[in-house]
């Protein structure tokens, strides 16, 4: 066999870059089951983030199609965060194929079958708009209860193009309760093809990291506004105390209600004034209250640092400034004169940058300029000496100019610095092939085949009538961007590019509200203390009602609330008080309980915070939070692919309920626990105290 010394009959360029053949495997069922079987002990957590980052976005979070629209086979912008990211390349050859041998695509677009034909018979890798036509048509069969007819249009879209994630994650979601393996064959799918493209990973980890914070956000913040209200009393007792002086108890009672809720409906938002009023309840706190107080603040203060990683993400994407110039939107994208002009020109103002010169030598490559695809390759090369990659592509340029020593060198090269690396084996094969040496060529590509079996497979069923195979090009890896990213220096906060959701909230307006929540709850936090030394509160008695040094009764070693000396006060005898003290306690706690236990019932950790329980409830308002987002698809700041109006697309209902259950079910059953701890807790402590009767031995006698 001969090596194709121009580019194959095959996909551009760019979209086989979308997953590069030569950056591991294919994906697909097929693959995913070899991969689930490797991987099994990371699949549980990968199919997590998954859902969170892909699936938390149900029809509400649709992409503005709609049933009678056409076919959009564009990929949705990240949400308002970043410039969009590419359309999936045509399926046309690129620039210098062979186009007289591509057979004709079929008339009929709705016939799979003849789709999927033409796909096989002129070796391209994928056919992305077809494949999102026939997407769209599975989810409408689906709606109209075709649930046959929707899997198999849904599986045909995965078939014709392979690197479509959409397609995985609708037969993952219908096969979840029904076939347990198949949904975790193309749940293995996506998980592998995360792992080759750093787009997709940047909308996962984004997506995670998101609404990880938000989830973390609102469980805190919700646990303490469960705690500033179930410390109401506390919290109001010395503002109405102090204003009983000038107005009545009844008005007094009513302004203190004012003054709790009006931090709220200034424009503080609900965080701030949250976190002052637990400061000004510190002394009657638990340590445990006092830490969630301390975890809100810390997360008001590290606000602008949460929303520049986001930003960080938003700024990959922009092709206006660095530190990737939208080079990251190159892979994905067909090849065009503009393209190749406008990274050509970037290259030669930016001859430090190995992003750009590989962007400006990868579309030189694309357009058949091999002479400038290799003098970028070489700088990029220089730029980066210990790329395999970059080894493989400029070998893939001088193996076109009929230069196959030195393209065989550097195959090698590349082998040696990344052994894993099986796109430069397969290139080394070819060049051993046309020398005759077949010993070497069947040594290297055996170690293709055992690196990456369906590569090999893929591309040798690619053969041309001539006997000459393509050669494998390769996208830069997802760790290249990384690293590069890691390194980027934060932008100023109020110039971040910040998710929807987080543009009209006071807490992210920037740094001077950090500092200035930091402040107010140092200062409420020592006002707190003070007030509680010149009026120290406690409990009634009785009842236990807030009661202070100024409204307390007291009688002897007790302090009873003015409504249970009342109470007392009917009594003629101590005896008869006592019963009227405990019929009074037991008609106030029922009352509280009953509000207490449909509180509970309603919100998940509520009956453990009225308990004094933290860490639980916090993670149960979390978990709930995360399934709210989920469920109004806010989940998706960052896009990789578009969603379509359409059912079918969501996790499964049934799934989303069994995790609500649990969290129902978590917080009602530790809530009742709680309540049977402490009812006998207080039937212990109303017993009678019983002593033991010692019977008089002879120790006794004779001490006696």
């Amino acid at each position: 066999m001969r090596i194709e010394e121009r580019p194959s009959l095959r996909t551009p360029a760019p979209l086989r870059a979308r997953f590069p053949r030569g950056t591991g495997r294919a994906g697909g069922p097929a693959a995913a089951g070899r991969i689930l079987r490797r991987r099994l002990p990371l699949t549980a957590p990968a199919l997590l983030l998954v859902y969170l980052a892909l699936a938390a976005g149900g029809p509400a979070a649709a992409s503005g199609v709609t049933a009678t629209d056409p076919p959009d086979p564009a990929v949705a912008p990240l949400a308002g965060m970043a410039p969009g990211l590419p359309a999936p390349a045509d399926h046309r050859p690129a620039r210098g194929a062979r186009a007289p041998d591509l057979e004709p695509p079929p008339d009929n677009r709705s016939d799979l079958p003849a789709w999927l034909a033409y796909r096989a018979h002129n070796h391209l890798d994928a056919l992305p708009r077809e494949a999102r036509l026939f997407y769209r048509r599975g989810l409408m069969m689906r709606q109209s209860g075709s649930r046959e007819e929707a899997v198999r249009l849904v599986r045909g879209a995965s078939e014709l193009d392979p690197w479509f994630v959409a397609p995985h994650l609708t037969l993952a979601s219908w096969f979840l309760l029904r076939e347990p393996s198949q949904a975790l064959l193309h749940y293995a799918a996506v998980i592998e093809q995360a792992r080759q493209n750093f787009l997709l990973q940047l909308a996962l980890t984004g997506n995670a990291l998101y609404l990880g914070l938000e989830a973390l956000f609102l469980g805190l913040l919700g646990a303490a506004m469960i705690v500033v209200l179930l410390h109401q009393r506390e919290l109001r007792h010395p503002w109405t105390e102090r204003l009983s002086r000038f107005l009545s108890p009844a008005s007094a009672g009513i302004w203190s209600w004012a003054f709790l809720a009006l931090p709220y409906v200034a424009g503080f938002g609900a965080a701030l004034p949250t976190a002052v009023f637990l400061a000004l309840l510190w002394p009657v706190l638990r340590v445990r209250e006092r830490v969630l107080f301390v975890a809100l603040t810390g997360v008001l203060v590290a606000m602008p640092w949460s929303a520049g990683a986001l930003d960080r993400f938003s700024v990959a994407l922009r092709e206006d400034g660095g530190p990737f110039h939208g080079v990251p939107l190159v892979g994905p994208e067909p090849w065009s004169p503009e393209r190749a002009a406008r990274f050509a020109r970037l290259a030669d103002a930016r001859p430090d940058d190995p992003f750009v010169q590989f962007a400006a030598g990868w579309t030189a490559r694309q357009g058949g300029a091999l002479s400038a695809a290799e003098s970028r390759f070489r700088r990029t090369l220089e730029l980066w000496p210990g790329d395999d990659r970059v080894m493989n592509d400029l070998g893939n340029a001088l193996a076109m100019q009929g230069r196959s020593g030195e393209a065989l060198a550097l195959y090698v090269r590349a082998s040696q610095v990344n052994p894993a690396n099986p796109a430069a084996l397969f290139n080394a094969s070819q060049i051993y092939t046309q020398r005759y040496d077949y010993r070497a060529a069947t040594d290297a590509l055996s170690r293709a085949s055992a690196l990456n079996f369906d590569l090999v497979k893929s591309y040798q069923s690619q053969t041309s009538d001539e006997g000459r195979l393509p050669l494998v090009d390769q996208w830069l890896a997802p760790r290249t961007f990384w690293a590069a990213l890691s390194r980027l220096r934060e932008r100023d906060p109020a110039r971040a590019l910040l998710p929807p959701t987080w543009r009209a909230r006071i807490e992210c307006s920037g740094r001077t509200f950090s500092a200035l929540a930091l402040l107010l709850a140092a200062l409420a936090l020592a006002l707190g203390v003070w007030q509680h030394r010149v009026l120290p509160l406690r409990g009634c008695s009785s009842c236990g009602r807030v009661i202070c040094r100024r409204c307390a009764v007291r009688q002897h070693v007790t302090a009873l609330c003015p409504a249970c000396a009342a109470v007392q006060a009917r009594a003629e005898s101590p005896e008869f008080a006592r019963v009227l003290l405990l019929q009074h306690r037991r008609h106030v706690r029922g009352a509280d309980h009953l509000v207490r236990t449909a509180l509970a019932t309603l919100i998940p950790g509520y009956g453990l915070l009225a308990f004094r329980r933290v860490v639980l409830p916090v993670l149960l308002l979390a978990a709930a939070a995360a399934l709210a987002i989920a469920a109004l698809g806010l989940g998706e700041p960052f896009r990789y692919e578009a969603r379509l109006a359409l059912p079918g697309q969501e996790v499964p209902a049934a799934l989303v309920i069994g995790l609500w259950v649990v969290i129902y079910a978590i917080s009602i059953t530790g809530y009742f626990a709680e309540v049977a701890r402490a009812e006998a807790d207080e039937a212990a402590a109303e017993g009678p105290v019983r002593g033991r009767v010692r019977i008089p031995g002879r120790q006794t006698a004779a001490a006696a």
